[in-house]
């Protein structure tokens, strides 16, 4: 199915143009707070290098300073920002947040960026690091049966996208998923998206598709639109969370890929917050803060803990 987008004629050039006024504008302020903030007084955050299979990938290995007397669970992070945008400081206080509440090892994943890296490349990079991560849970304190990757917007279409890879290759089995508002669906044209009290200017969603997709022809490509995935694919797929935003646009193809999950007999739990909009859970907007006691009263459970 073609969009027909203009932008696809881009040279690489005008690419990286398009992507410097991407990273240079954000449509979400974040509110941290010093409170916030305090989490990370209470983790060690060790920055590291680890190999993949497109070379060094940068992690954030987020660790609660209090003592272990038993493997912690593990959780893997991967930040949004449409493909194109970078890791943020914001993205390591969510990490702590998260392993202060669950006394977890959460691994912080900065990817790759498009256009420079366009797709698959964060997607091998995210696998590969969650792979990572299960092969060295012992060394990193964690225990490898309790392992849920999470994202959130771009990071949460990577999640998916590794968890139907791990379903199809057998190497990696999470525990579990975690969706923040995310993207599913790169085929649908961006005006038929958007509402009237959108954030997003359908120019902005058509730029974040083309810098990452690279080629029109894999915005059809499950790994990229996994709404898309076929019935047999999404079948024995981990529990899912998915977080959506009663404001955003992208709720919709949320809900639609949560029932698709549903129908294949998975666990799924949706939570929408109506009146919050897109970015809300990292930028500390609106509800972020019950959507946050949401995602820890689900990982505690899932974890047993």
């Amino acid at each position: 199915m073609s969009t027909a987008l203009p932008e696809f004629t881009l040279s690489p050039e005008e690419r990286l143009e398009l992507a410097t006024q991407l990273r240079g504008t954000n449509l979400v302020e974040t509110r941290l707070t010093p409170e916030l903030e305090a989490d990370l007084d209470l983790c060690v955050a060790e920055e590291r290098f680890i190999p993949t299979r497109v070379g060094d990938t940068r992690v954030v290995i987020v660790t609660p300073k209090t003592p272990a007397f038993s493997p912690r669970p593990l959780f893997l992070n991967i930040h949004g920002g449409g493909f194109v945008r970078g890791y943020q400081h914001r993205d390591t206080v969510f990490c702590a947040y998260l392993a202060t509440r669950l006394n977890a090892v959460v691994v912080d994943l900065d990817y790759r960026l498009a256009p420079e890296h366009p797709f698959p490349t964060a997607l091998h990079e995210s696998y590969d690091i969650a792979r990572w991560a299960v092969e060295n849970a012992a060394s990193l304190g964690a225990d490898p049966a309790r392992f849920v990757v999470g994202g959130h917007s771009a990071g949460g279409n990577l999640t998916a996208a590794i968890c139907l890879m791990a379903r199809e290759s057998s190497e990696l089995r999470p525990l579990g998923q975690l969706m923040s508002y995310p993207f599913l669906d790169g085929v649908t044209p961006a005006e038929d998206k958007l509402e009237p009290h959108s954030i997003f200017p359908a120019s902005r969603l058509r730029s974040f598709n083309v810098c990452y997709a690279g080629v029109e022809e894999n915005l059809s490509n499950p790994l990229l639109s996994p709404l898309l995935a076929s019935d047999e694919a999404l079948r024995g797929l981990p529990p899912a969370l998915i977080i959506t935003a009663g404001l955003d646009p992208l709720r919709f193809e949320a809900q639609k890929y949560a029932s698709r999950l549903i129908a294949q007999g998975n666990d799924v739990t949706v939570r929408q917050y109506a009146d919050a909009d897109h970015g809300f859970l990292i930028a500390c907007q609106s509800r972020f803060s019950e959507a946050r006691t949401e995602i820890v009263r689900w990982l505690s459970a899932l974890y047993g803990s």
